[in-house]
């Protein structure tokens, strides 16, 4: 009978010991568990950099319209692009009609955004690629264009300075002190610091 209880009290111990032991590997794995899950990069995958605004993106449709598809994916890129470049571009407007002085800029502000507007959306409609990747076609027909592009933004910076040198009357610069030079420095700048920032 001792032999019986003693064997009782070993297996029981054991139990015990095995079951904190489950529960402490249970919460150790939770523990350095990625809390994402499984995560992947995009195939054609860009960042903006100091130098270029950059866009990836897909669009997934039928595999017997691949052009439509990757047209599909150039106008998103082309549209996050644009919206990146428009931003950065404003602020910069707004700084410097803020550096002009109030009522003696604000028509030369609007003159300036439909101007940098005009040469945004020039940029944007000459767009190519930097990358193409597709994938295999899905069980319901459907394939999925991945697709990059990247913009200078030096270039940009000077056609955007020439527009608006350009779109501006001598007095509407003699009143703000425009120097297109140093407009477009400080375009350059608020583009770079775009990167950083966002």
């Amino acid at each position: 009978m001792k032999k019986i209880q003693s064997l009782a009290v070993v297996m029981l111990t054991a139990i015990i010991l095995c079951s904190c032991g489950a529960k402490q590997v249970v919460a150790q794995s939770k523990q350095t568990q990625n809390p994402f899950g499984e995560t992947f990069e995009a195939p054609c995958q860009v960042y903006d950099t100091k130098q270029d605004f950059a866009a990836s993106t897909s669009f997934r449709g039928s595999s017997m319209q691949r052009n439509e598809v990757q047209k599909n994916a150039l106008l998103a890129a082309q549209d996050l692009i644009r919206l990146k470049m428009q931003h950065a571009y404003k602020g910069m407007v707004s700084e410097y009609s803020a550096s002009v002085g109030n009522n003696r800029g604000n028509d030369v502000e609007r003159k300036m955004n439909s101007a940098g507007d005009r040469i945004i959306d020039a940029i944007i409609n000459e767009t190519m690629q930097s990358c193409v990747r597709w994938s295999g076609i899905y069980d319901d027909g459907d394939i999925e264009c991945y697709i990059a592009i990247e913009i200078s933004k030096e270039e940009t910076a000077r056609r955007i300075s020439k527009e608006v040198k350009d779109h501006l009357t001598q007095d509407e610069k003699d009143r703000i002190g425009f120097n297109e030079e140093q407009y477009r420095e400080k375009m350059q700048q608020r583009f770079e610091e775009y990167k950083e920032n966002h």
